[in-house]
């Protein structure tokens, strides 16, 4: 059985939203990444922790720049309510300061528009492989 995955997709440019929505679904396909995806979206930073908690966010791709807020801001939250919500800044731009505030808070990846197929896959992959260390760390405690 394919494992399900709820993505939500934080962007506030809806063409940009559909190119990444695009690109994960190519990403799965073309490299028979084992996950079933269930897509959620928001265009800004308000309703990201509310999304989370009631759609059973597992993947979030978050742009650092919201016009309500800051994304570096959203993922501190993120990993403050849910640490075990994995979390991949999306950019325009990979400036070194960008980066090096999403390593220190806590990001799972970094992906520089336009998109990296290569980037896209490694962030899935990376899911798979955490999600499973996850469950074996699980499975030690019972």
């Amino acid at each position: 059985m394919i494992p399900k995955i709820n993505i939500l997709m934080v962007e506030d440019v809806e063409f940009t939203r559909d190119l990444l929505r695009s690109a994960i679904r190519a990403s799965i396909d073309d490299h028979n990444i084992p996950l079933d995806p269930k897509f959620f979206h928001t265009s800004s930073g308000r309703n990201v922790m509310l999304s989370i908690q009631h759609n059973n966010i597992d993947l979030v791709y978050l742009d650092i720049d919201l016009p309500d807020t800051s994304g570096i801001e959203i993922l501190k939250k993120i990993k403050e309510r849910f640490n075990q919500v994995q979390v991949v800044m999306v950019s325009g731009e990979n400036s070194s300061e960008n980066v090096m505030a999403a390593i220190k808070n806590g990001t799972n990846g970094f992906i520089v528009k336009p998109f990296n197929s290569a980037r896209i896959t490694d962030s899935l992959r990376n899911y798979l492989k955490a999600d499973e260390k996850k469950y074996q760390d699980e499975e030690e405690f019972e």
